[in-house]
């Protein structure tokens, strides 16, 4: 991909001001350092933004919505006021917490005339504010507010064989936050108007699925075990935006459990989907249903199928308890007790 335009603006923390500071911006010159590494940047943009989402749909349920709008403006014709459109958005929506940052808005083409635009957030040195002149930002000024760590900064890409068409979805990244997963809010519902093309609820329903079918059908009683243990960790993920593949590397399991999670998935590209994990959603689809007698006995099995393994007399007195149930043995050891 080629770059044919880098405009740049300073973006102030604006979040509930009634006031918004006015925002500085500048096309960025055709060479030196600044632009060899934001071309590096643009280059990585297509494997590195992974996460892949959709514009929030408007009341009749299509992708419409004012942030695609200003997007495919400033697509159209790139300059310092399209850009600061955007910058604005960014603006009004971003918190102390996040504080001064350098928007960047990355336009350009390959040999098939495929429109790529690429944005990025860099956090910003307080510093040297003052020197800041309105409305204006020269190359200079850029290299000394620019961040002391080029690797941390938020992006996203939006794509297009024809910009009268517009663009219908994009893929982000946040490399500020510890995940490599992780997305701020802010800077996809809020900022972006998106949301992840695979919802929570969806995507964690499709996980825990798979996950109970698993259980269901391996044989090796010790791996399944692992499988069921695993069901009470991944809870712990509630929030965290994660593809399947990296909650599976997060856990540490066995290549034996994760192998047999990624075969009961119903095709193996969906592993790379990232959703936001739901553990309520989840306690929906997998529950297990733990039982321990006074005599020491723990019964154990898949809470839909409980009733119809083990089956239960309460004739024996009260507050006394029989279960009956019958099987083959598969495997049986002694383990050491804590």
């Amino acid at each position: 991909m080629q770059i044919e335009s880098i405009h740049s603006f300073l973006v102030h923390p604006g979040k509930h001001l009634e006031t918004q500071p006015v925002i500085s911006g500048t096309k960025v010159v055709d060479s030196g350092g600044l632009r060899e590494m934001l071309s590096r940047l643009y280059a990585r943009a297509p494997g590195e933004c992974s996460v892949e989402i959709v514009f929030r749909p408007n009341r009749d349920g299509l992708q419409e919505n004012e942030c695609r709008d200003d997007l495919e403006a400033f697509a159209r014709k790139p300059s310092v006021s399209t850009g600061r459109v955007i910058a604005e958005r960014l603006q009004r929506v971003t918190t102390h917490r996040s504080g001064l940052g350098l928007l960047f808005l990355l336009m350009g083409s390959d040999s098939s005339g495929r429109h790529t635009l690429v944005i990025a957030r860099f956090p910003a040195d307080q510093g040297v504010v003052a020197e800041e002149h309105a409305k204006q930002l020269t190359v200079e000024f850029i290299e000394r507010v620019f961040m002391k760590n080029t690797k941390a900064y938020k992006s996203a890409i939006y794509s297009t064989e024809s910009l009268a068409a517009g663009f219908s979805d994009g893929r982000a990244v946040d490399r500020q936050l510890s995940g490599p997963l992780d997305l701020s809010e802010y800077w996809i519902g809020e900022f972006l108007e998106s949301e992840f093309r695979t919802t929570g609820p969806a995507g964690t329903r499709r996980l825990a699925l798979a996950l109970r079918d698993a259980v269901k059908r391996l044989a090796d009683s010790q791996v399944k075990q692992e499988l069921i243990s695993a069901a009470g960790l991944i809870r712990g993920q509630h929030g965290s935006v994660r593809s399947t593949s990296e909650i599976l590397r997060r856990l540490g399991l066995s290549e034996q459990a994760s192998a047999a999670i990624e075969r009961a998935f119903p095709r193996p590209e969906l592993l790379s989907d990232s959703f936001r994990f739901d553990a309520s959603e989840f306690s929906k689809h997998v529950l297990y249903r733990s039982v321990e007698l006074d005599n020491g006995a723990v019964l154990m099995a898949d809470d839909s199928d409980f009733d119809s393994i083990f089956h239960t007399e309460r004739s024996v007195g009260e507050g006394r308890v029989r279960y009956a149930t019958e099987g083959a043995i598969v495997d049986q050891r002694l383990r050491k007790t804590k």
